[in-house]
């Protein structure tokens, strides 16, 4: 009778594999490991990840379901979930799993990126540049965020932002072709912007035949272009506010005070529960943390909202506001 195979040995020698980028062999011991305990997280996860490395989604998104389920409380196997339906561009399913992982660990820096992802192509782009700024926040040092925020800030007529973006972006990262792209392309698309700005100050510049330029009483004219910016960053905005304020009322609903009558009912139980105890006590706490996050998310848009009708009234009095 053979002895069974050493599967700490074969998980090392297919990450090296992984590593050396001999992918087939690497799934191969893997799969060796799988056959006698179906159920080895490590083997699980470095299978999932060398299908994802050859190219091959569907058995990445089989081996990270898998995963998941074997490790219900764990945030990573759904991030890695997301990033595999980011690319098969199912971008609602993406933000789903990626939802469900923030709520399992709500400071992760992988998790708020992908899900930027998962907005940015589902056009919710407020909701895009929520996630990516989380993301810093969390973890400043991510040049690709930089460059992600930045091309939607440029989508959204934000361009001083976007260079910045995409400066931040050259600092972590020299000679990043994505970076210098957008950083030109930012600075061209600012110039274009600041061209078609009435340069009359506070005198009325009124064409009838075209109607480029809008009265508003004793300030400012604002351009066309400029009331159409207006227009743009007040829908963002707001869409990011009802987002933020529906996520967090169905956190709170759904979530956070099922949290807390579950750690409520492991206290009653008393002490021949106490690993109950402290997993529904580490539950609450992920729960506490996104509530936080949203709360946050929900007070920075209220705040930009403000701070832009702000702005806005300054110009239009005939102050001297950012075109």
């Amino acid at each position: 009778m053979s002895e069974p195979p050493d599967v700490d040995a074969l998980c090392a020698k297919a990450k090296e594999c992984v590593r050396g980028r001999n992918l087939d062999q690497a799934i191969s011991l893997f799969q060796q490991v799988l056959e006698v305990q179906e159920t080895n997280a490590e083997a699980l996860e470095g299978i999932a990840a060398a299908y994802f490395h050859a190219g091959n989604d569907p058995g990445a998104l089989e081996h990270f379901k898998r995963l998941a389920e074997l490790n219900p409380l764990e945030a990573r196997p759904l991030i890695n979930l997301g990033a595999v339906y980011n690319r098969l561009k199912d971008f609602e399913q993406a933000v789903d799993v990626l939802r469900k992982a923030v709520q399992k660990d709500s400071r992760s820096s992988e998790a708020f990126y992908n899900l930027g992802l998962s907005y940015r192509n589902l056009d919710q782009l407020g909701m895009a540049t929520t996630a990516y700024g989380e993301a810093l926040r969390l973890n400043p040092d991510m040049p690709e965020a930089h460059v992600n925020l930045g091309n939607v800030c440029v989508e959204m007529g934000n361009y001083r932002k976007a260079i910045n973006h995409y400066n931040d972006a050259l600092k972590l990262k020299p000679g990043m072709s994505r970076a210098e792209a957008g950083l030109l392309r930012a600075k061209e698309a600012s110039e274009v912007s600041k061209a078609e700005i009435s340069p009359f100050g506070r005198l009325v510049d009124v064409n009838p035949a075209d109607g480029r330029s809008v009265a508003t009483g004793g300030g400012r004219v604002l351009s066309s272009v400029e009331r159409a910016k207006d227009r743009r960053t007040v829908r963002e905005l707001a869409a990011e506010i009802h987002e933020s304020a529906h996520e967090m009322t169905t956190q709170l609903r759904d979530e956070l005070i099922e949290a807390v009558l579950k750690m409520g009912r492991s206290i009653a139980e008393g002490a021949d529960r106490a690993s109950n105890i402290v997993e529904n006590q580490e539950h609450f706490e992920l729960s506490v943390g996104r509530s936080r996050v949203l709360r946050k998310r929900l007070r920075d848009a209220l705040k930009a909202l403000h701070d832009h009708e702000t702005k806005m009234k300054s110009e239009e009095a005939g102050g001297q506001g950012t075109p």
